[in-house]
């Protein structure tokens, strides 16, 4: 394939007038609007859906969706996949069941947003034949299914799940919980939440002058009493037990002065309680801190998990695939079960798991995933293909493992790698002295107040009050409020959060390094003469259509996205075309019911005439050229205006990459970035060797493919623009839809307006602790008065942090 590089330096933009953005109709997305056009959609995927949800006349799945943003169909909604998988699924769900019975099954299903996606696969569920009931679950990215044994076809369901965005996937064994952590946050803050107010109603009587010898005052305090210890444990219990595992591995959590401030509280009451000393009893705000704490991380939780459950887990190609047996049976191996001889079929738009021979065909294979190479390479029988390579061509292939799965490059790539710790240095410093200055201020106040001669009681009581009024109100409910703020406005951007320890991460990052093929630029070439397409006339439409069906090849991709934009496309209701045959490293040939032999291929396979160079592939009809279509590599639509806005704002620019260095040279003089900080041709284990000899510690590492996962690893951050892969955006700090970069400069500004937005909640969190102590050790801090400042200071802290702009 020739390939051109495109894109314009700021301020060379051919176009008459400025660039601007604008919204998906579909999902949402922000893209970049160039001037002189009237694109309503980031891409001819969401085109295509939005087109079926109209004429089908389901309107209100834009009404609910309202402005969420949802992941960009882009080619889904074209492909054809393989429902093998499925079927044995049906099979095993069907297993003892007669004819007409009820089967039940759950999978997951990519693309998951909100109540409209729940609304439209409900829809399209309901109309299949068979089809009994089905339950959607947005947080977790699952559907259950329940069906009519003998009526229902689940393929048919998939596949044209698969025409409106939505792509169905087996729970594989690294299944997700149950119960996920939000859900468990959520049952402990109910729990205590019901129990702070119960706590709090029977405490208002002695706030209001009860006397203690009241009839009902000892039953009062029982109720209370026991309130609070069901706090403790419910509510309390998930705080100590992560202070207890991070401080027996070295490091101090933010749950730790929650935990001591929880258990002080409660100790010092039931003292108060079995001494009769009413200023020791705060029993109430046991139970109210527990709550306020557990509300604000589950907040942050939430989010978080709703961002990660986005997306399928994993690649099923990569975990299963088909052997051959004896007498031409295959069965369905996983892939640590490949031994070196064993025989193997590698799919269309599979990737091969393991190092393997070509023994019986040609075949073309994509090595963009593994090593950043855009263009398709055809192997001939005999060739050598190394794990991860995918096959883009039309046929099963037959391959032969020279290598296991266990151990090599491949699983190295693919495995999760080392995880960031929760707790940064910075962080554990900060509560490390916190703490010690604390303790101090409260032992000292206690032996002061012994020291002028009062009892052991009162001085009890003030190194009680100032643990309880101290403990983290800002850091335990504002910050995680601040951070689901963020979060949610991040979302509507097409930028989505996983990793909240990133933004202490992100405060240091002084590079951002980038990957080449499917980061800056984009995942498939451009066409670039698009006007040949509106020349053709119906029929040549319709063969050149029936050519590129089902083809997972970059040129492929890149027509047929140019035809779905022009509203040509239609997905085949059967699954695809027969008639269609490949000659390998040329192309592919169809013959209508006419006996016209149409061709899409390489210049000079079948074109009666000789073709330029640069025209990378041919259509025919009987050895005439009807097309010549020629293509580029596109960088991503504000490549160039994103560079130039990092460079002004301080930021070191890179590009690490395994293709050639010409072509990446090429990127790099387009985007201005420094020839110094240009590396091509590298592996894995070079990009991450880079990375660590530049301060791994201030690097922000953006990739795509399996070849970036080192340097996913060695990077203090990381983020992706690759959705679906199951590969990096399961390891990414943050991932980021649409076709544009703006993401990377608006997260970067964002940490630095988090930054001011926590400054200001700290310090009046800190002005609030001087004076709340200071009261504490004059003595007059009681439980009424701790049980009134503990609430406000937790609300001004929200409100400071709802002002971040």
């Amino acid at each position: 394939m020739a390939v051109a590089v495109t894109g314009e330096k700021p301020g060379e933009s051919g176009d008459a007038g400025e660039d601007s953005h604008a919204e998906c109709l579909h999902c949402s997305t922000r893209f970049r609007l160039r001037s002189g056009t009237d694109h309503e959609f980031c891409c001819a995927g969401c085109r295509f859906v939005h087109q079926l949800i109209d004429e089908e006349g389901w309107d209100r799945f834009y009404h609910l969706k309202g402005s969420d943003v949802m992941t960009p169909v882009k080619s889904l909604a074209f492909q054809q996949r393989d429902w093998d998988w499925l079927a044995a699924q049906v099979e095993q769900a069907e297993a003892g069941l007669q004819q007409g019975e009820a089967a039940r099954r759950v999978f997951e299903m990519q693309g998951l947003s909100c109540v409209a996606c729940v609304w439209l696969i409900e829809k399209v569920f309901q109309r299949q034949p068979g089809a009994l009931r089905i339950v959607v679950d947005t947080q977790r990215g699952r559907v259950t299914l329940w069906w009519q044994v003998g009526s229902f076809v689940a393929s048919d369901f998939a596949r044209e799940m698969l025409k409106f965005g939505y792509a169905m996937g087996a729970i594989g064994e690294t299944e997700r919980e149950d119960r996920p952590q939000s859900r468990e946050l959520a049952t402990r803050a109910g729990v205590t939440g019901a129990l702070a107010l119960n706590a709090m109603v029977f405490t208002l009587p002695s706030y209001l002058g009860m006397e203690s010898d009241f009839l009902l005052a000892d039953i009062f305090d029982l109720i209370t009493l026991a309130s609070a210890t069901i706090a403790l444990f419910v509510g309390g219990g998930f705080f100590f037990g992560r202070a207890w595992r991070a401080m027996a591995a070295g490091s101090l959590h933010m749950d730790l002065p929650i935990s001591i401030g929880l258990i002080a509280a409660y100790l010092g009451s039931l003292i108060g309680w079995l001494n009769g000393i009413e200023s020791l009893k705060y029993f109430d705000f046991v139970a109210i801190f527990a709550f306020l704490m557990l509300a604000g991380r589950w907040l942050q939780q939430t989010a978080l998990e709703k961002n990660r459950e986005r997306v399928l887990s994993g690649d099923l190609s990569l975990r299963e695939v088909l052997v051959e047996c004896d007498e031409g049976v295959t069965r369905l191996a996983a892939v640590d079960e490949l031994k070196v001889g064993d025989q193997f079929l590698l799919k269309p738009g599979e990737p091969s798991p393991v190092s393997a021979r070509l023994h019986e065909s040609d075949g073309e294979f994509s090595f963009e995933w593994i090593n950043g190479e855009p263009a398709a390479r055809t192997l001939r029988r005999g060739a050598e293909i190394p794990g991860g390579a995918m096959n883009v061509g039309r046929e099963v292939l037959p391959l032969s493992a020279i290598d296991v799965f266990e151990g090599s490059r491949l699983e190295k790539l693919i495995s999760d790698g080392d995880s960031v710790a929760e707790s940064s240095r910075d962080l554990g410093r900060v509560l490390q002295w916190y703490l010690i200055v604390v303790l101090a201020v409260a032992v000292m106040g206690a032996a002061a107040w012994l020291w002028a001669g009062h009892d052991g009681a009162r001085a009890f009581q003030v190194f009680i009050s100032v643990l309880v009024v101290s403990c983290p109100c800002a850091l335990g409910l504002a910050l995680p409020f601040l951070d689901e703020l963020i979060v949610s406005r991040l979302r509507r951007s097409g930028i989505f959060i996983q990793q909240n320890s990133m933004w202490a991460r992100l405060k240091r990052v002084s590079w951002v390094v980038f990957d080449k093929t499917g980061t800056l630029t984009l995942d498939a070439p451009k066409l670039v003469n698009t006007a040949v397409l509106d020349d053709l006339n119906d029929e040549q439409k319709d063969a050149l259509a029936i050519l590129l069906e089902g083809s997972h090849h970059p040129i492929a991709r890149a027509v047929r996205e140019e035809m779905a934009n022009r509203g040509w496309w239609q997905v085949d209701e059967g699954g695809g075309r027969s008639g269609v045959e490949e000659t390998v490293g040329c192309g592919v040939e169809w013959v209508d019911s006419g006996k016209k032999v149409w061709a899409l291929g390489k210049p000079g396979w079948k074109a009666d005439l000789p073709i330029e160079n640069e025209v990378a592939s041919v259509l025919t009809c009987d050895n005439n050229t009807v097309a010549a279509f020629e293509f580029k590599e596109a960088l991503r639509e504000d490549a160039c205006e994103e560079v130039q806005a990092l460079l002004s704002m301080g930021y070191q620019l890179a590009i690490l990459s395994g293709d050639q260095k010409q072509r990446v040279q090429d990127i790099a003089d387009t985007l201005g970035i420094d020839k110094k900080n240009v590396q091509a041709g590298l592996d894995p284990e070079e990009k991450a060797a880079w990375i660590q000899a530049h301060d791994s510690s201030s690097v922000l590492y953006i990739g795509d493919g399996a070849n970036d996962s080192l340097a996913f690893d060695a990077a203090a951050c990381r983020g992706t623009p690759a959705v679906g892969t199951g590969i990096l955006e399961s390891r990414a700090d943050f991932y980021f839809l649409g076709r544009g970069l703006h993401a990377i400069r608006e997260l970067l500004d964002l940490v630095h307006r988090r930054k001011r937005t926590v400054t200001l909640i700290l310090t009046v969190a800190i002005a609030y602790n001087v004076l709340a102590v200071a009261v504490c050790l004059a003595g007059w801090m009681s439980p009424l008065l701790a049980a009134i400042l503990m609430p406000l200071s937790s609300l001004a802290a929200l409100f400071l942090a709802s002002t971040i702009k």
